[in-house]
């Protein structure tokens, strides 16, 4: 039986784990790199060991270092949880020579599946049909597209998380679109092969839940609906699906047909395509827990991370296939830390204010007041609900997300809240693109309502007011005739807007004429037919708004516009993020519209081009440094006339 367990892994994934192994008695070791020292996760372990520098090649990829820390701690065993090290090999094997029982299936398992190719070598043998494609030799990928056809998909061989894969439409793209994709694969996970494989339009994304043990018994727990994705990364989850029962039924039985072929231990999951006419193909097998496993825990009443504890000792799984039941219907919606309204940019920075909605699931691994850094992925958290049926489901959900409160960062709360109002949505008819196809509509362009610089006003005035020695404090005699306007200037979202305010017996009035009241209570300003959740921090104010930040800054201390461009100009990293590749040299003459440099942020890649034909006469930083957003990256001298700089986001 397992008495201890190290948890190489971090945020909710890590929390998650713990909550079951403290119900199991299990002890629990957290690791944690230097700017996850203040973690959740480490403050729910009972014990926490440093793991290293906040780079995860330095730290939770660090193989060496965990399989230490772990002789060190004494612990029985080691769960990887997912992402990082849980489809590796090397990993799974080092675990064991060490004699650690490494909480996952047999190494045996991990290979065959870990590849993509194999995998669906192994589908097609065993008579599981699979995607057309071609998936062997590197050299002759661009001859192979054209016999394909497109529209056609590049896909990373190994690994996954929506890594490494790419939509071609048409010949041109193609180039392009490979070396984006074997940069991804070689950097994530090691190797830059990757397949391609035919486009199959409106398809449905579904996956069948497995399990295994030692003894040689394989279950399914159902299949998961996870088509609602943006650009290959799944955004909700739903059990059980739309398929007819006979599908699922073959569903299941091909999962369950390939776990007993490869003789599959623990939980793991057969991922599938379905098209328009209910024909169905298999794409890959990942083999570890999956994010998106607490709707099938809800509908089965059932905790996967336990059963993940008892295979690993040996034991045989809880229950048979008759034995398992589905109950209910259950949906899951990713909360990231992310600005729709800027093409999905990732965002890093401080978490003011933290507030989940109550009767529901929320697993993440976030304090109160947090910080967002740029070394991991986005996801911060993730709302499970149950209901009797969708629509009570969709309903539990779409109150939760009314309720979920998150002060001082941008994320993809309203987007949630307005792809759930979606007609499409709420009658069960989209597929895996629904989303890309609806961006505009889904995340249009953000607007400040103007009431929200008053509240912003009337924030600085009230808190200023509580303040005797303010000068704020003083109103009176100002003017001769009276109360005097005060005047405040606030930039938010590059939108500048000055609102006097003037203050009178009756109430406050704007330069509308409006009269207002408002009133400061434990972070929040209350009007009388409004209440909004507020955070001052300095002389910013953070107003929390239909589900999205606004960040007011007094303009005195806020720079708007760029210097003008006279014969250098320097191009500004648009977000945090690391250095991944630099495409130009010195002195190299550039032309418009070029790509320059590559920002790796959050697992996403981020692309600097050229404003302007010129020369590149510095570059600030090389391959593998981190820059923070709005620092110079690269100077280029302009030939020619004066150009306006592009905008970036």
């Amino acid at each position: 039986m397992i008495k201890s367990v190290l948890i190489a892994n971090r945020g909710e994934i890590a929390c998650r784990i713990i909550r079951t192994a403290r119900c199991l008695g299990i002890q629990t070791v957290a690791i944690y790199s230097q700017v996850d020292a203040a973690s959740l996760a480490v403050q729910m372990a009972d014990k926490a060991y440093a793991i290293g520098p906040p780079a995860a090649s330095e730290s939770y990829l660090n193989i060496t270092k965990i399989i230490a820390i772990a002789k060190t701690a004494k612990v029985d065993a080691i769960h990887p949880g997912y992402g990082f090290l849980a489809e590796n090999v090397t990993f799974a094997k080092a675990c064991r020579e060490a004699g650690f029982i490494f909480i996952g299936p047999s190494l045996e398992a991990l290979q065959k599946m870990g590849s993509k190719s194999e995998a669906k070598a192994i589908a097609r043998k065993i008579g599981i049909p699979s995607i057309p494609g071609y998936e062997k030799d590197q050299n002759n990928l661009s001859e192979e597209a054209d016999r394909i056809g497109y529209p056609l998909m590049i896909k990373a061989v190994l690994g996954g998380g929506g890594k490494g894969i790419r939509r071609v439409n048409a010949q041109a793209e193609f180039q392009d679109a490979l070396e984006i994709c074997q940069r991804e694969a070689l950097s994530f996970f090691g190797s830059a092969d990757v397949l391609l494989e035919k486009y199959i339009p409106s398809a449905r994304h579904i996956e069948v839940q497995i399990f295994g043990d030692t003894h040689g018994n394989i279950v399914h727990l159902f299949e998961r609906d996870c088509s609602l994705q943006r650009h290959h990364q799944k955004v909700v989850e739903e059990t059980p699906s739309w398929l007819s029962a006979d599908l699922k039924e073959d569903l299941y039985h091909a999962a369950c047909k390939l776990g007993h072929f490869i003789r599959y231990e623990g939980a793991g999951t057969v991922e599938f395509l379905v098209d328009e006419e209910g024909k169905f193909y298999f794409m890959e097998m990942n083999t570890r827990l999956q994010v998106e496993h607490p709707i099938t825990e809800a509908i089965t009443n059932l905790d996967l991370v336990e059963w993940q504890f008892q295979v690993a000792s040996g034991q045989k799984l809880p229950l048979c296939q008759e034995e398992i039941r589905q109950q209910g219907y259950a949906l899951e919606l990713r909360l990231y830390a992310e600005d729709p309204h800027c093409h999905f940019k990732p965002v890093t920075g401080r978490i003011w204010s933290y507030q989940t909605p109550e009767n529901v699931r929320i697993d993440s691994g976030l304090h109160p007041i947090d910080t967002i850094t740029p070394y991991y992925d986005s996801l911060l958290a993730k709302l499970i609900v149950k209901g009797e049926n969708r629509l009570k489901a969709l309903q539990k959900a779409h109150f939760a997300l009314n309720t979920w409160k998150i002060l001082g960062l941008k994320t993809n709360l309203l987007f949630l809240k307005n792809l759930l109002e979606e007609k499409s949505i709420l009658n069960n008819h989209f597929d895996r693109e629904y989303i890309d196809r609806h961006l505009e509509k889904l995340a249009p362009q953000k607007e400040i309502p103007a009431r929200l610089f008053d509240a912003a006003s009337l924030i600085k005035v009230l808190s200023e007011l509580k303040d005797a020695s303010s000068p704020w404090a003083e109103r009176r005699n100002w003017r001769l005739e009276g109360y005097a306007p005060l005047s405040l200037t606030w930039v938010c979202e590059e939108i500048q807007k000055t609102v006097s305010l003037t203050y009178s017996p009756k109430g406050w009035m704007d330069e509308s004429l409006e009269l207002f009241e408002g009133s400061l209570s434990d972070q929040t300003l209350s009007f009388p037919d409004l209440i909004l959740p507020y955070w001052k921090r300095g002389e910013v104010i953070s107003l929390f708004y239909q589900g999205e930040n606004y960040n007011f800054t007094p303009h005195s201390s806020f720079f708007i516009k760029p210097p003008p461009l006279n014969q250098a100009s320097s191009l500004k990293a648009p977000l945090t993020g690391r250095v991944a590749l630099i495409l130009v040299t010195m002195d190299e003459i550039v032309s418009e519209h070029q790509p320059l440099l590559i920002l790796e942020a959050m697992k996403m890649e981020h692309m600097i081009i050229s404003p302007q034909k010129g020369k590149i006469k510095n570059i600030f930083y090389k391959i593998g440094d981190v820059v923070e957003e709005g620092a110079d990256v690269i100077d280029i001298e302009q030939e020619g006339e004066d150009d306006e700089l592009a905008k970036t986001c």
